[in-house]
């Protein structure tokens, strides 16, 4: 069924494909066009997350969206040039099935990225902060930046490997339609 939901989803906005943009001498590519999808989908309801405050945050929480997981670190330079899109395109999926989770990477901690935060007036985003073995062993991800994508059911179904524009017609036309296509 993901199969044909990620192949629809993208046929349907093949006509609205985004042109590689320049970020600081390198083509940024539209994130549907990155999109990888997984031959056989893997629970990402392992992840160990946190809040800013240090409590425990369950993907299964999230159980009524599909996810776009966000893994980066306010050190990371092309993470950091990703996450204002990513932050436009949670706007712009606000009453939709469709929610941005980041979560980040750093040993200082939940204050650094909310410095990060506040420094690029990003109001929108939760502080989420992750544990770097517990997604290699949760998803095989070590790289950053890298998004997965994971459905309704805690299913990791897509993997956007590197920096990518987040906020175009195209990614949301693709992200909205699999939502749909994708709910239990």
């Amino acid at each position: 069924m993901y199969r044909r939901g990620f192949l629809t989803g993208l046929a349907g906005v093949t006509g609205a494909l985004s042109l590689p943009q320049i970020a600081h001498g390198r083509d940024v590519v539209s994130a549907n066009l990155l999109a990888e999808p997984l031959q056989s989908t893997q629970s990402a309801l392992g992840l160990r997350l946190m809040d800013a405050s240090g409590a425990r945050l369950f993907l299964a929480d999230y159980s009524d969206h599909l996810l776009v997981v966000n893994f980066w670190g306010p050190w990371c330079p092309p993470c950091r040039r990703e996450m204002p899109s990513l932050s436009r395109l949670a706007k712009r999926l606000e009453g939709t099935l469709v929610k941005v989770l980041p979560v980040a990477f750093d040993r200082l901690g939940a204050g650094r990225v909310q410095r990060f935060f506040d420094q690029m007036s990003i109001d929108n985003l939760p502080v989420i902060m992750g544990d770097g073995q517990n997604l290699y062993d949760t998803l095989g991800l070590e790289m950053l930046p890298s998004t997965a994508i994971v459905t309704q059911t805690g299913d990791h179904i897509a993997t956007v490997a590197g920096e990518a524009i987040w906020d175009d017609d195209a990614t949301f036309q693709w992200l909205t339609t699999l939502a749909k296509t994708e709910q239990p």
